[in-house]
């Protein structure tokens, strides 16, 4: 391979070794972090794409345990898209709606009620509204949309995610908010609340109120707020892997080339084992 010498290969290797076995360290008797630094690390966190966080949380990178297959239910399928293609990566504290058809005489919460837990939650807020409708409604009755949002935008809302269909995306958009929807109608034909703030599914992932989840174009993925801290350092430690790794393929210049620096670059997603790993 003559983009890099047997030596500098083997360096490389090594170095790519030590960091996918990067295992991070709380502080002993560290105290829990203020919301001002959950925020800080919020933004940090927004600053890495969703595969990158994905792939941290993911067993398969000998990182934590906490997720180790699609069964545990942490992340969007293709169903869902991120509509407002200016704005980069989001995370938020997520405040859920369980949403339906309307029922004479029920007896629900109203959409009030939920701006109020809105105002209570921690900022930013990343609405996750479930639709408990047939197929055909789902996707033809509008959810959310542009009046709704805005209150919702200044009560603190700042992302949504749903997976039935809204409606007024520019105005949506307009307001800075990040949208994840499978699609739009125009007619209104709205749903009514069902359920505040309980554990609720979509697309596959199922969140419950407080955690966070970080989402952009390729999808969304939620945690524990209490795996904020260590989830940014590791994300530190992947973006420098991912850095390097695509340097080497860059340096490719034939196919012997391309598929040697892919062998090196998947050790990654499959390292050797380690005697003395976990």
């Amino acid at each position: 391979m003559s983009m890099l010498s047997k030596e500098q290969e083997e360096e490389f290797i090594k170095k790519l070794q030590e960091n996918i076995y990067y295992k991070y360290v709380k502080k002993e008797n560290a105290a829990s972090l203020t919301l001002e630094q959950q925020a800080e690390l919020i933004k940090e966190l927004e600053t890495y794409p969703s595969g990158l966080v994905a792939a941290c949380l993911e067993k398969g990178h000998g990182r934590v345990d906490y997720y180790t297959s699609r069964m545990d239910k942490y992340y969007t399928d293709a169903s869902l898209h991120c509509t407002n293609r200016n704005v980069g990566a989001r995370c938020g504290y997520v405040v859920t709606m369980r949403v339906g058809v309307p029922v004479p005489g029920f007896d629900g919460p109203t959409r009030y009620d939920l701006l109020r837990l809105i105002e209570k939650s921690p900022k930013p807020v990343t609405l996750v509204i479930q639709v408990d409708e047939p197929e055909a409604m789902r996707l033809s009755d509008s959810n959310f949309g542009g009046q709704y949002g805005r209150v919702c935008n200044i009560a603190g809302v700042q992302n949504v995610i749903c997976d039935g269909a809204i409606r007024d995306i520019d105005e949506l958009e307009s307001f800075g908010m990040q949208v994840m929807v499978p699609g739009t109608v125009a007619s209104t034909a709205p749903s009514i609340p069902y359920e505040l703030n309980g554990k609720v599914e979509v697309a596959g992932m199922e969140v419950e109120p407080g955690e966070l989840v970080h989402m952009d174009r390729d999808g969304a993925v939620k945690f524990k707020v209490e795996l904020l801290e260590e989830l940014v350092a590791m994300c530190r430690a992947e973006k420098w892997a991912e850095e390097k790794t695509y340097e080497l393929i860059e340096m490719a210049e034939t196919v012997d080339e391309c598929i040697r620096a892919y062998e090196i670059c998947h050790l990654r997603c499959n390292p050797a084992p380690r005697e003395d790993a976990e």
